[in-house]
Parts: C-alpha cells; structure tokens; sequence
C-alpha cells in the first residue's frame, strides 16, 4: 500500500509567510506615513509661517 503524501503543512507555511509579507507592508507603510507626517507638519502650520508684522489670518462667515 503506498503511502499518501500530506501537503497540508508546505499550505499553512505559504500562508504564514503570505500572512506576514503583508503585516511587514502594512506596518512599513504606517511607520513611513508617520515619519512624513511629523516631518511635513510645521509646513502646513501657519502660527509658525507668520512672522510677528503680519496679523493671523481671521475668515469671515461668508467665505466658507
């Protein structure tokens, strides 16, 4: 009687592998997104843009 073959554990090893591919990516792109975004903030700050000669930008009800 011949033996069968399992492939069961070389299926759950690609899917771990696959599993953790995908959680590197994902905590790659947060780490990097993170990183650029405490790098860009003081761009996109105008408290620290204005100098001490301009008046801080007020708008009025009717431009929104």
């Amino acid at each position: 009687m011949a033996t069968r073959k399992i492939f069961y554990n070389r299926r759950s090893r690609r899917r771990a592998v696959a599993a953790a591919g995908l959680g590197m990516t994902a905590v790659m792109l947060f780490v990097a997104g993170l990183y650029t975004g405490l790098t860009l903030a003081p761009l996109f700050a105008p408290a620290k843009l204005a100098t001490t000669n301009e008046p801080a930008a007020i708008l009025a009800a009717a431009e929104f």
